[in-house]
Formats: C-alpha cells, structure tokens, sequence
C-alpha cells in the first residue's frame, strides 16, 4: 500500500511502465513517506513557532551540512544535483542568517557553507524538536521497530549503484 501522499497518477506510472515487485515499491515508498513525515513535522512546527521554515532541497542542504558536507559541489554531487542549483537552493538559507557562504580553510579559492552565529537558535529548536519526533514515531510504532529502523538505516549501504540491472531495457 503507497503512502496518502502519492497521487493514483504516479502509482499508475510506476505500476504501468515499470512492473516491480511490491515490496521494492514498499521500500522506496516507505522511505519517502519517512522523509515526508519527518519534514513536514518539523516544517509545521517550526512554522507554529513563528520561526523560518525551508523547503525540502533546503533541509537536504541542511542536513548535508551538519554532517560535514560542506562544499556547494560536493553536496551537490550527494543530492545529484547541479553546484547552481544548490547556490539558488542556498541564498533563501544565506538571505535569513541560517547559513553563510566562507573560504574554504583548505583551498582559498573555493568556498564552503557553514552555519551563521545568527542562526544558533534555531539549530537548537531544530534538535529539540526532532528528538521530541523520534519519541513520538517510537511511541506510534514501538520502541523495538524504531531500534530496527535506526540499525536499518545507519547500516553500511554501500556506494550507489549505477550499474543497469540484468533485463532492464535502456530507454531509447
């Protein structure tokens, strides 16, 4: 079963053009619908608060940079994505004190992002309010089943794979 969130329009382009097994779909779905329900949670809530929300691309950029990707390029190599875009994605970010643009400590003629002075409370709303979700989703789904997803998804997954699955057909 697909998330609300999908439209019968995409299920049937998946369902009609590429016949997958169900749980395949379930998997990827599931992980869009995490995502989906984990941002929009925060988004509302900080909204409530009168503080700045962001877009979806924003919070990638976001995240990225919490975990030390800092680089335009590089983060926009992660999210498949072009370096513009992630400067266009960025200058809402930069415009509201979130983040700012710095030279890089390694090499002076790149630039890196990094998270403004002004934006220390909001990082900290941020944190707070995404425990309060994990503790929420574990309440909804068991403490054990969050455990599972936890190992689940900090396991090693590995590089991306790029390789063209046995029987797949290339598009013309």
């Amino acid at each position: 079963m697909l998330p609300n969130c999908y439209t019968r329009r995409s299920v049937n382009l998946v369902t009609i053009n590429m016949p997958l097994k169900r749980t395949t779909l379930e998997t990827f779905a599931g992980l869009a619908k995490a995502i989906d329900w984990y941002d929009v949670s925060l988004q509302s809530i900080l909204k409530n608060l009168g503080m700045t929300s962001v877009n979806r691309t924003q919070s990638m950029i976001l995240i990225h940079i919490s975990n030390g990707v800092t680089r335009p390029s590089e983060i926009a190599r992660e999210m498949g994505t072009t370096r513009q875009n992630i400067h266009s994605m960025a200058k809402h970010l930069i415009d509201n004190h979130i983040i700012k643009l710095i030279s890089d400590p390694n090499d002076r003629r790149s630039k890196q992002y990094a998270f403004s002075d002004d934006s220390q409370e909001l990082r900290d709303t941020v944190l707070k309010v995404l425990v309060q979700l994990d503790k929420k989703l574990a309440d909804r789904i068991g403490k054990d089943t969050m455990q599972e997803l936890n190992r689940a998804l900090s396991a090693d997954w590995g590089e991306p794979v790029k390789e063209i699955p046995p029987g797949t057909a290339k598009i013309r």
